[in-house]
């Protein structure tokens, strides 16, 4: 059978990929443990101990806050790269197009095993990724603020805490922009676990590249995909 392989992302949107996949797994593992210290080994460290191996909370914070900045950083790039290119574009739901509403029918049956994976239309980037993606994004920048809003917290005087103190004020206080911050980044962990499946079980199921394509650019499609054209140009 013969297949299209379709150029969708872009090197700069590869690298955002796998930077970002890189400084969130960093900030999630280092943000549980300034949440709830604990020191590692089979029977733990006491933390007079845990000072000479290297594991203090000073430590912790640093590494926390320098993913911090890369997190940021990619998020500006990936800003950057959509403005200026169509195929990395941040995609919203078209709701007032009719094959997006086919399409999330569609994608909802196959993810309920209802409809085989090789029925219905082919997409470029599915009913469900455009619905999800941009509320991830929204999550992204949730986080973005709220850290930066507790970094500067230590220095209420500072630049940080002047940009960005009012988070805490609308949250309801440090406590609860602390708790805010924390909830948060446990729904983009579950959402990255379900992304990875979802990923892995396209490129089991149908070989269109659903995981390669994030290392070189092209996804395989048996038949034109239906949105072709947003990645046009």
């Amino acid at each position: 059978m013969e297949v299209k392989r379709i150029y969708v992302f872009s090197p700069g949107l590869r690298l955002w990929h796998w930077v970002n996949f890189l400084s969130i797994l960093t900030l999630f593992i280092t943000g549980l443990y300034i949440g709830n210290p604990f020191f590692l080994g089979p029977t733990g460290y006491e933390a007079t101990y845990a000072y000479d191996k290297g594991i203090t909370m000073d430590f912790i914070r640093k590494v926390h806050f320098i993913a911090g900045y890369v997190f940021l950083s990619g998020f500006i790039f990936r800003v950057i790269i959509a403005l200026f290119s169509k195929r990395d574009r941040i995609f919203i739901p078209p709701l007032w197009r009719r094959d997006y509403w086919i399409g999330l029918k569609e994608i909802t049956l196959k993810y309920a095993l209802i409809m085989k994976d090789k029925e219905g239309s082919e997409y470029i980037r599915n009913a469900c990724a455009r619905t999800v993606y941009p509320l991830v994004y929204l999550l992204f920048f949730f986080m973005i603020i709220t850290g930066f809003a507790m970094y500067g917290m230590s220095k209420p005087d500072g630049f940080l805490a002047s940009l960005f103190g009012w988070v805490i004020w609308f949250l309801g206080g440090e406590f609860m922009a602390h708790m805010w911050h924390h909830w948060v980044a446990w729904i983009i962990i579950v959402f990255a676990i379900l992304h990875v499946y979802f990923v892995i079980r396209e490129e089991m199921i149908k070989r269109n590249g659903e995981l390669t394509s994030m290392f070189n650019g092209y996804k395989v499609f048996e038949k034109d995909p239906v949105d072709v054209e947003d990645i046009k140009g």
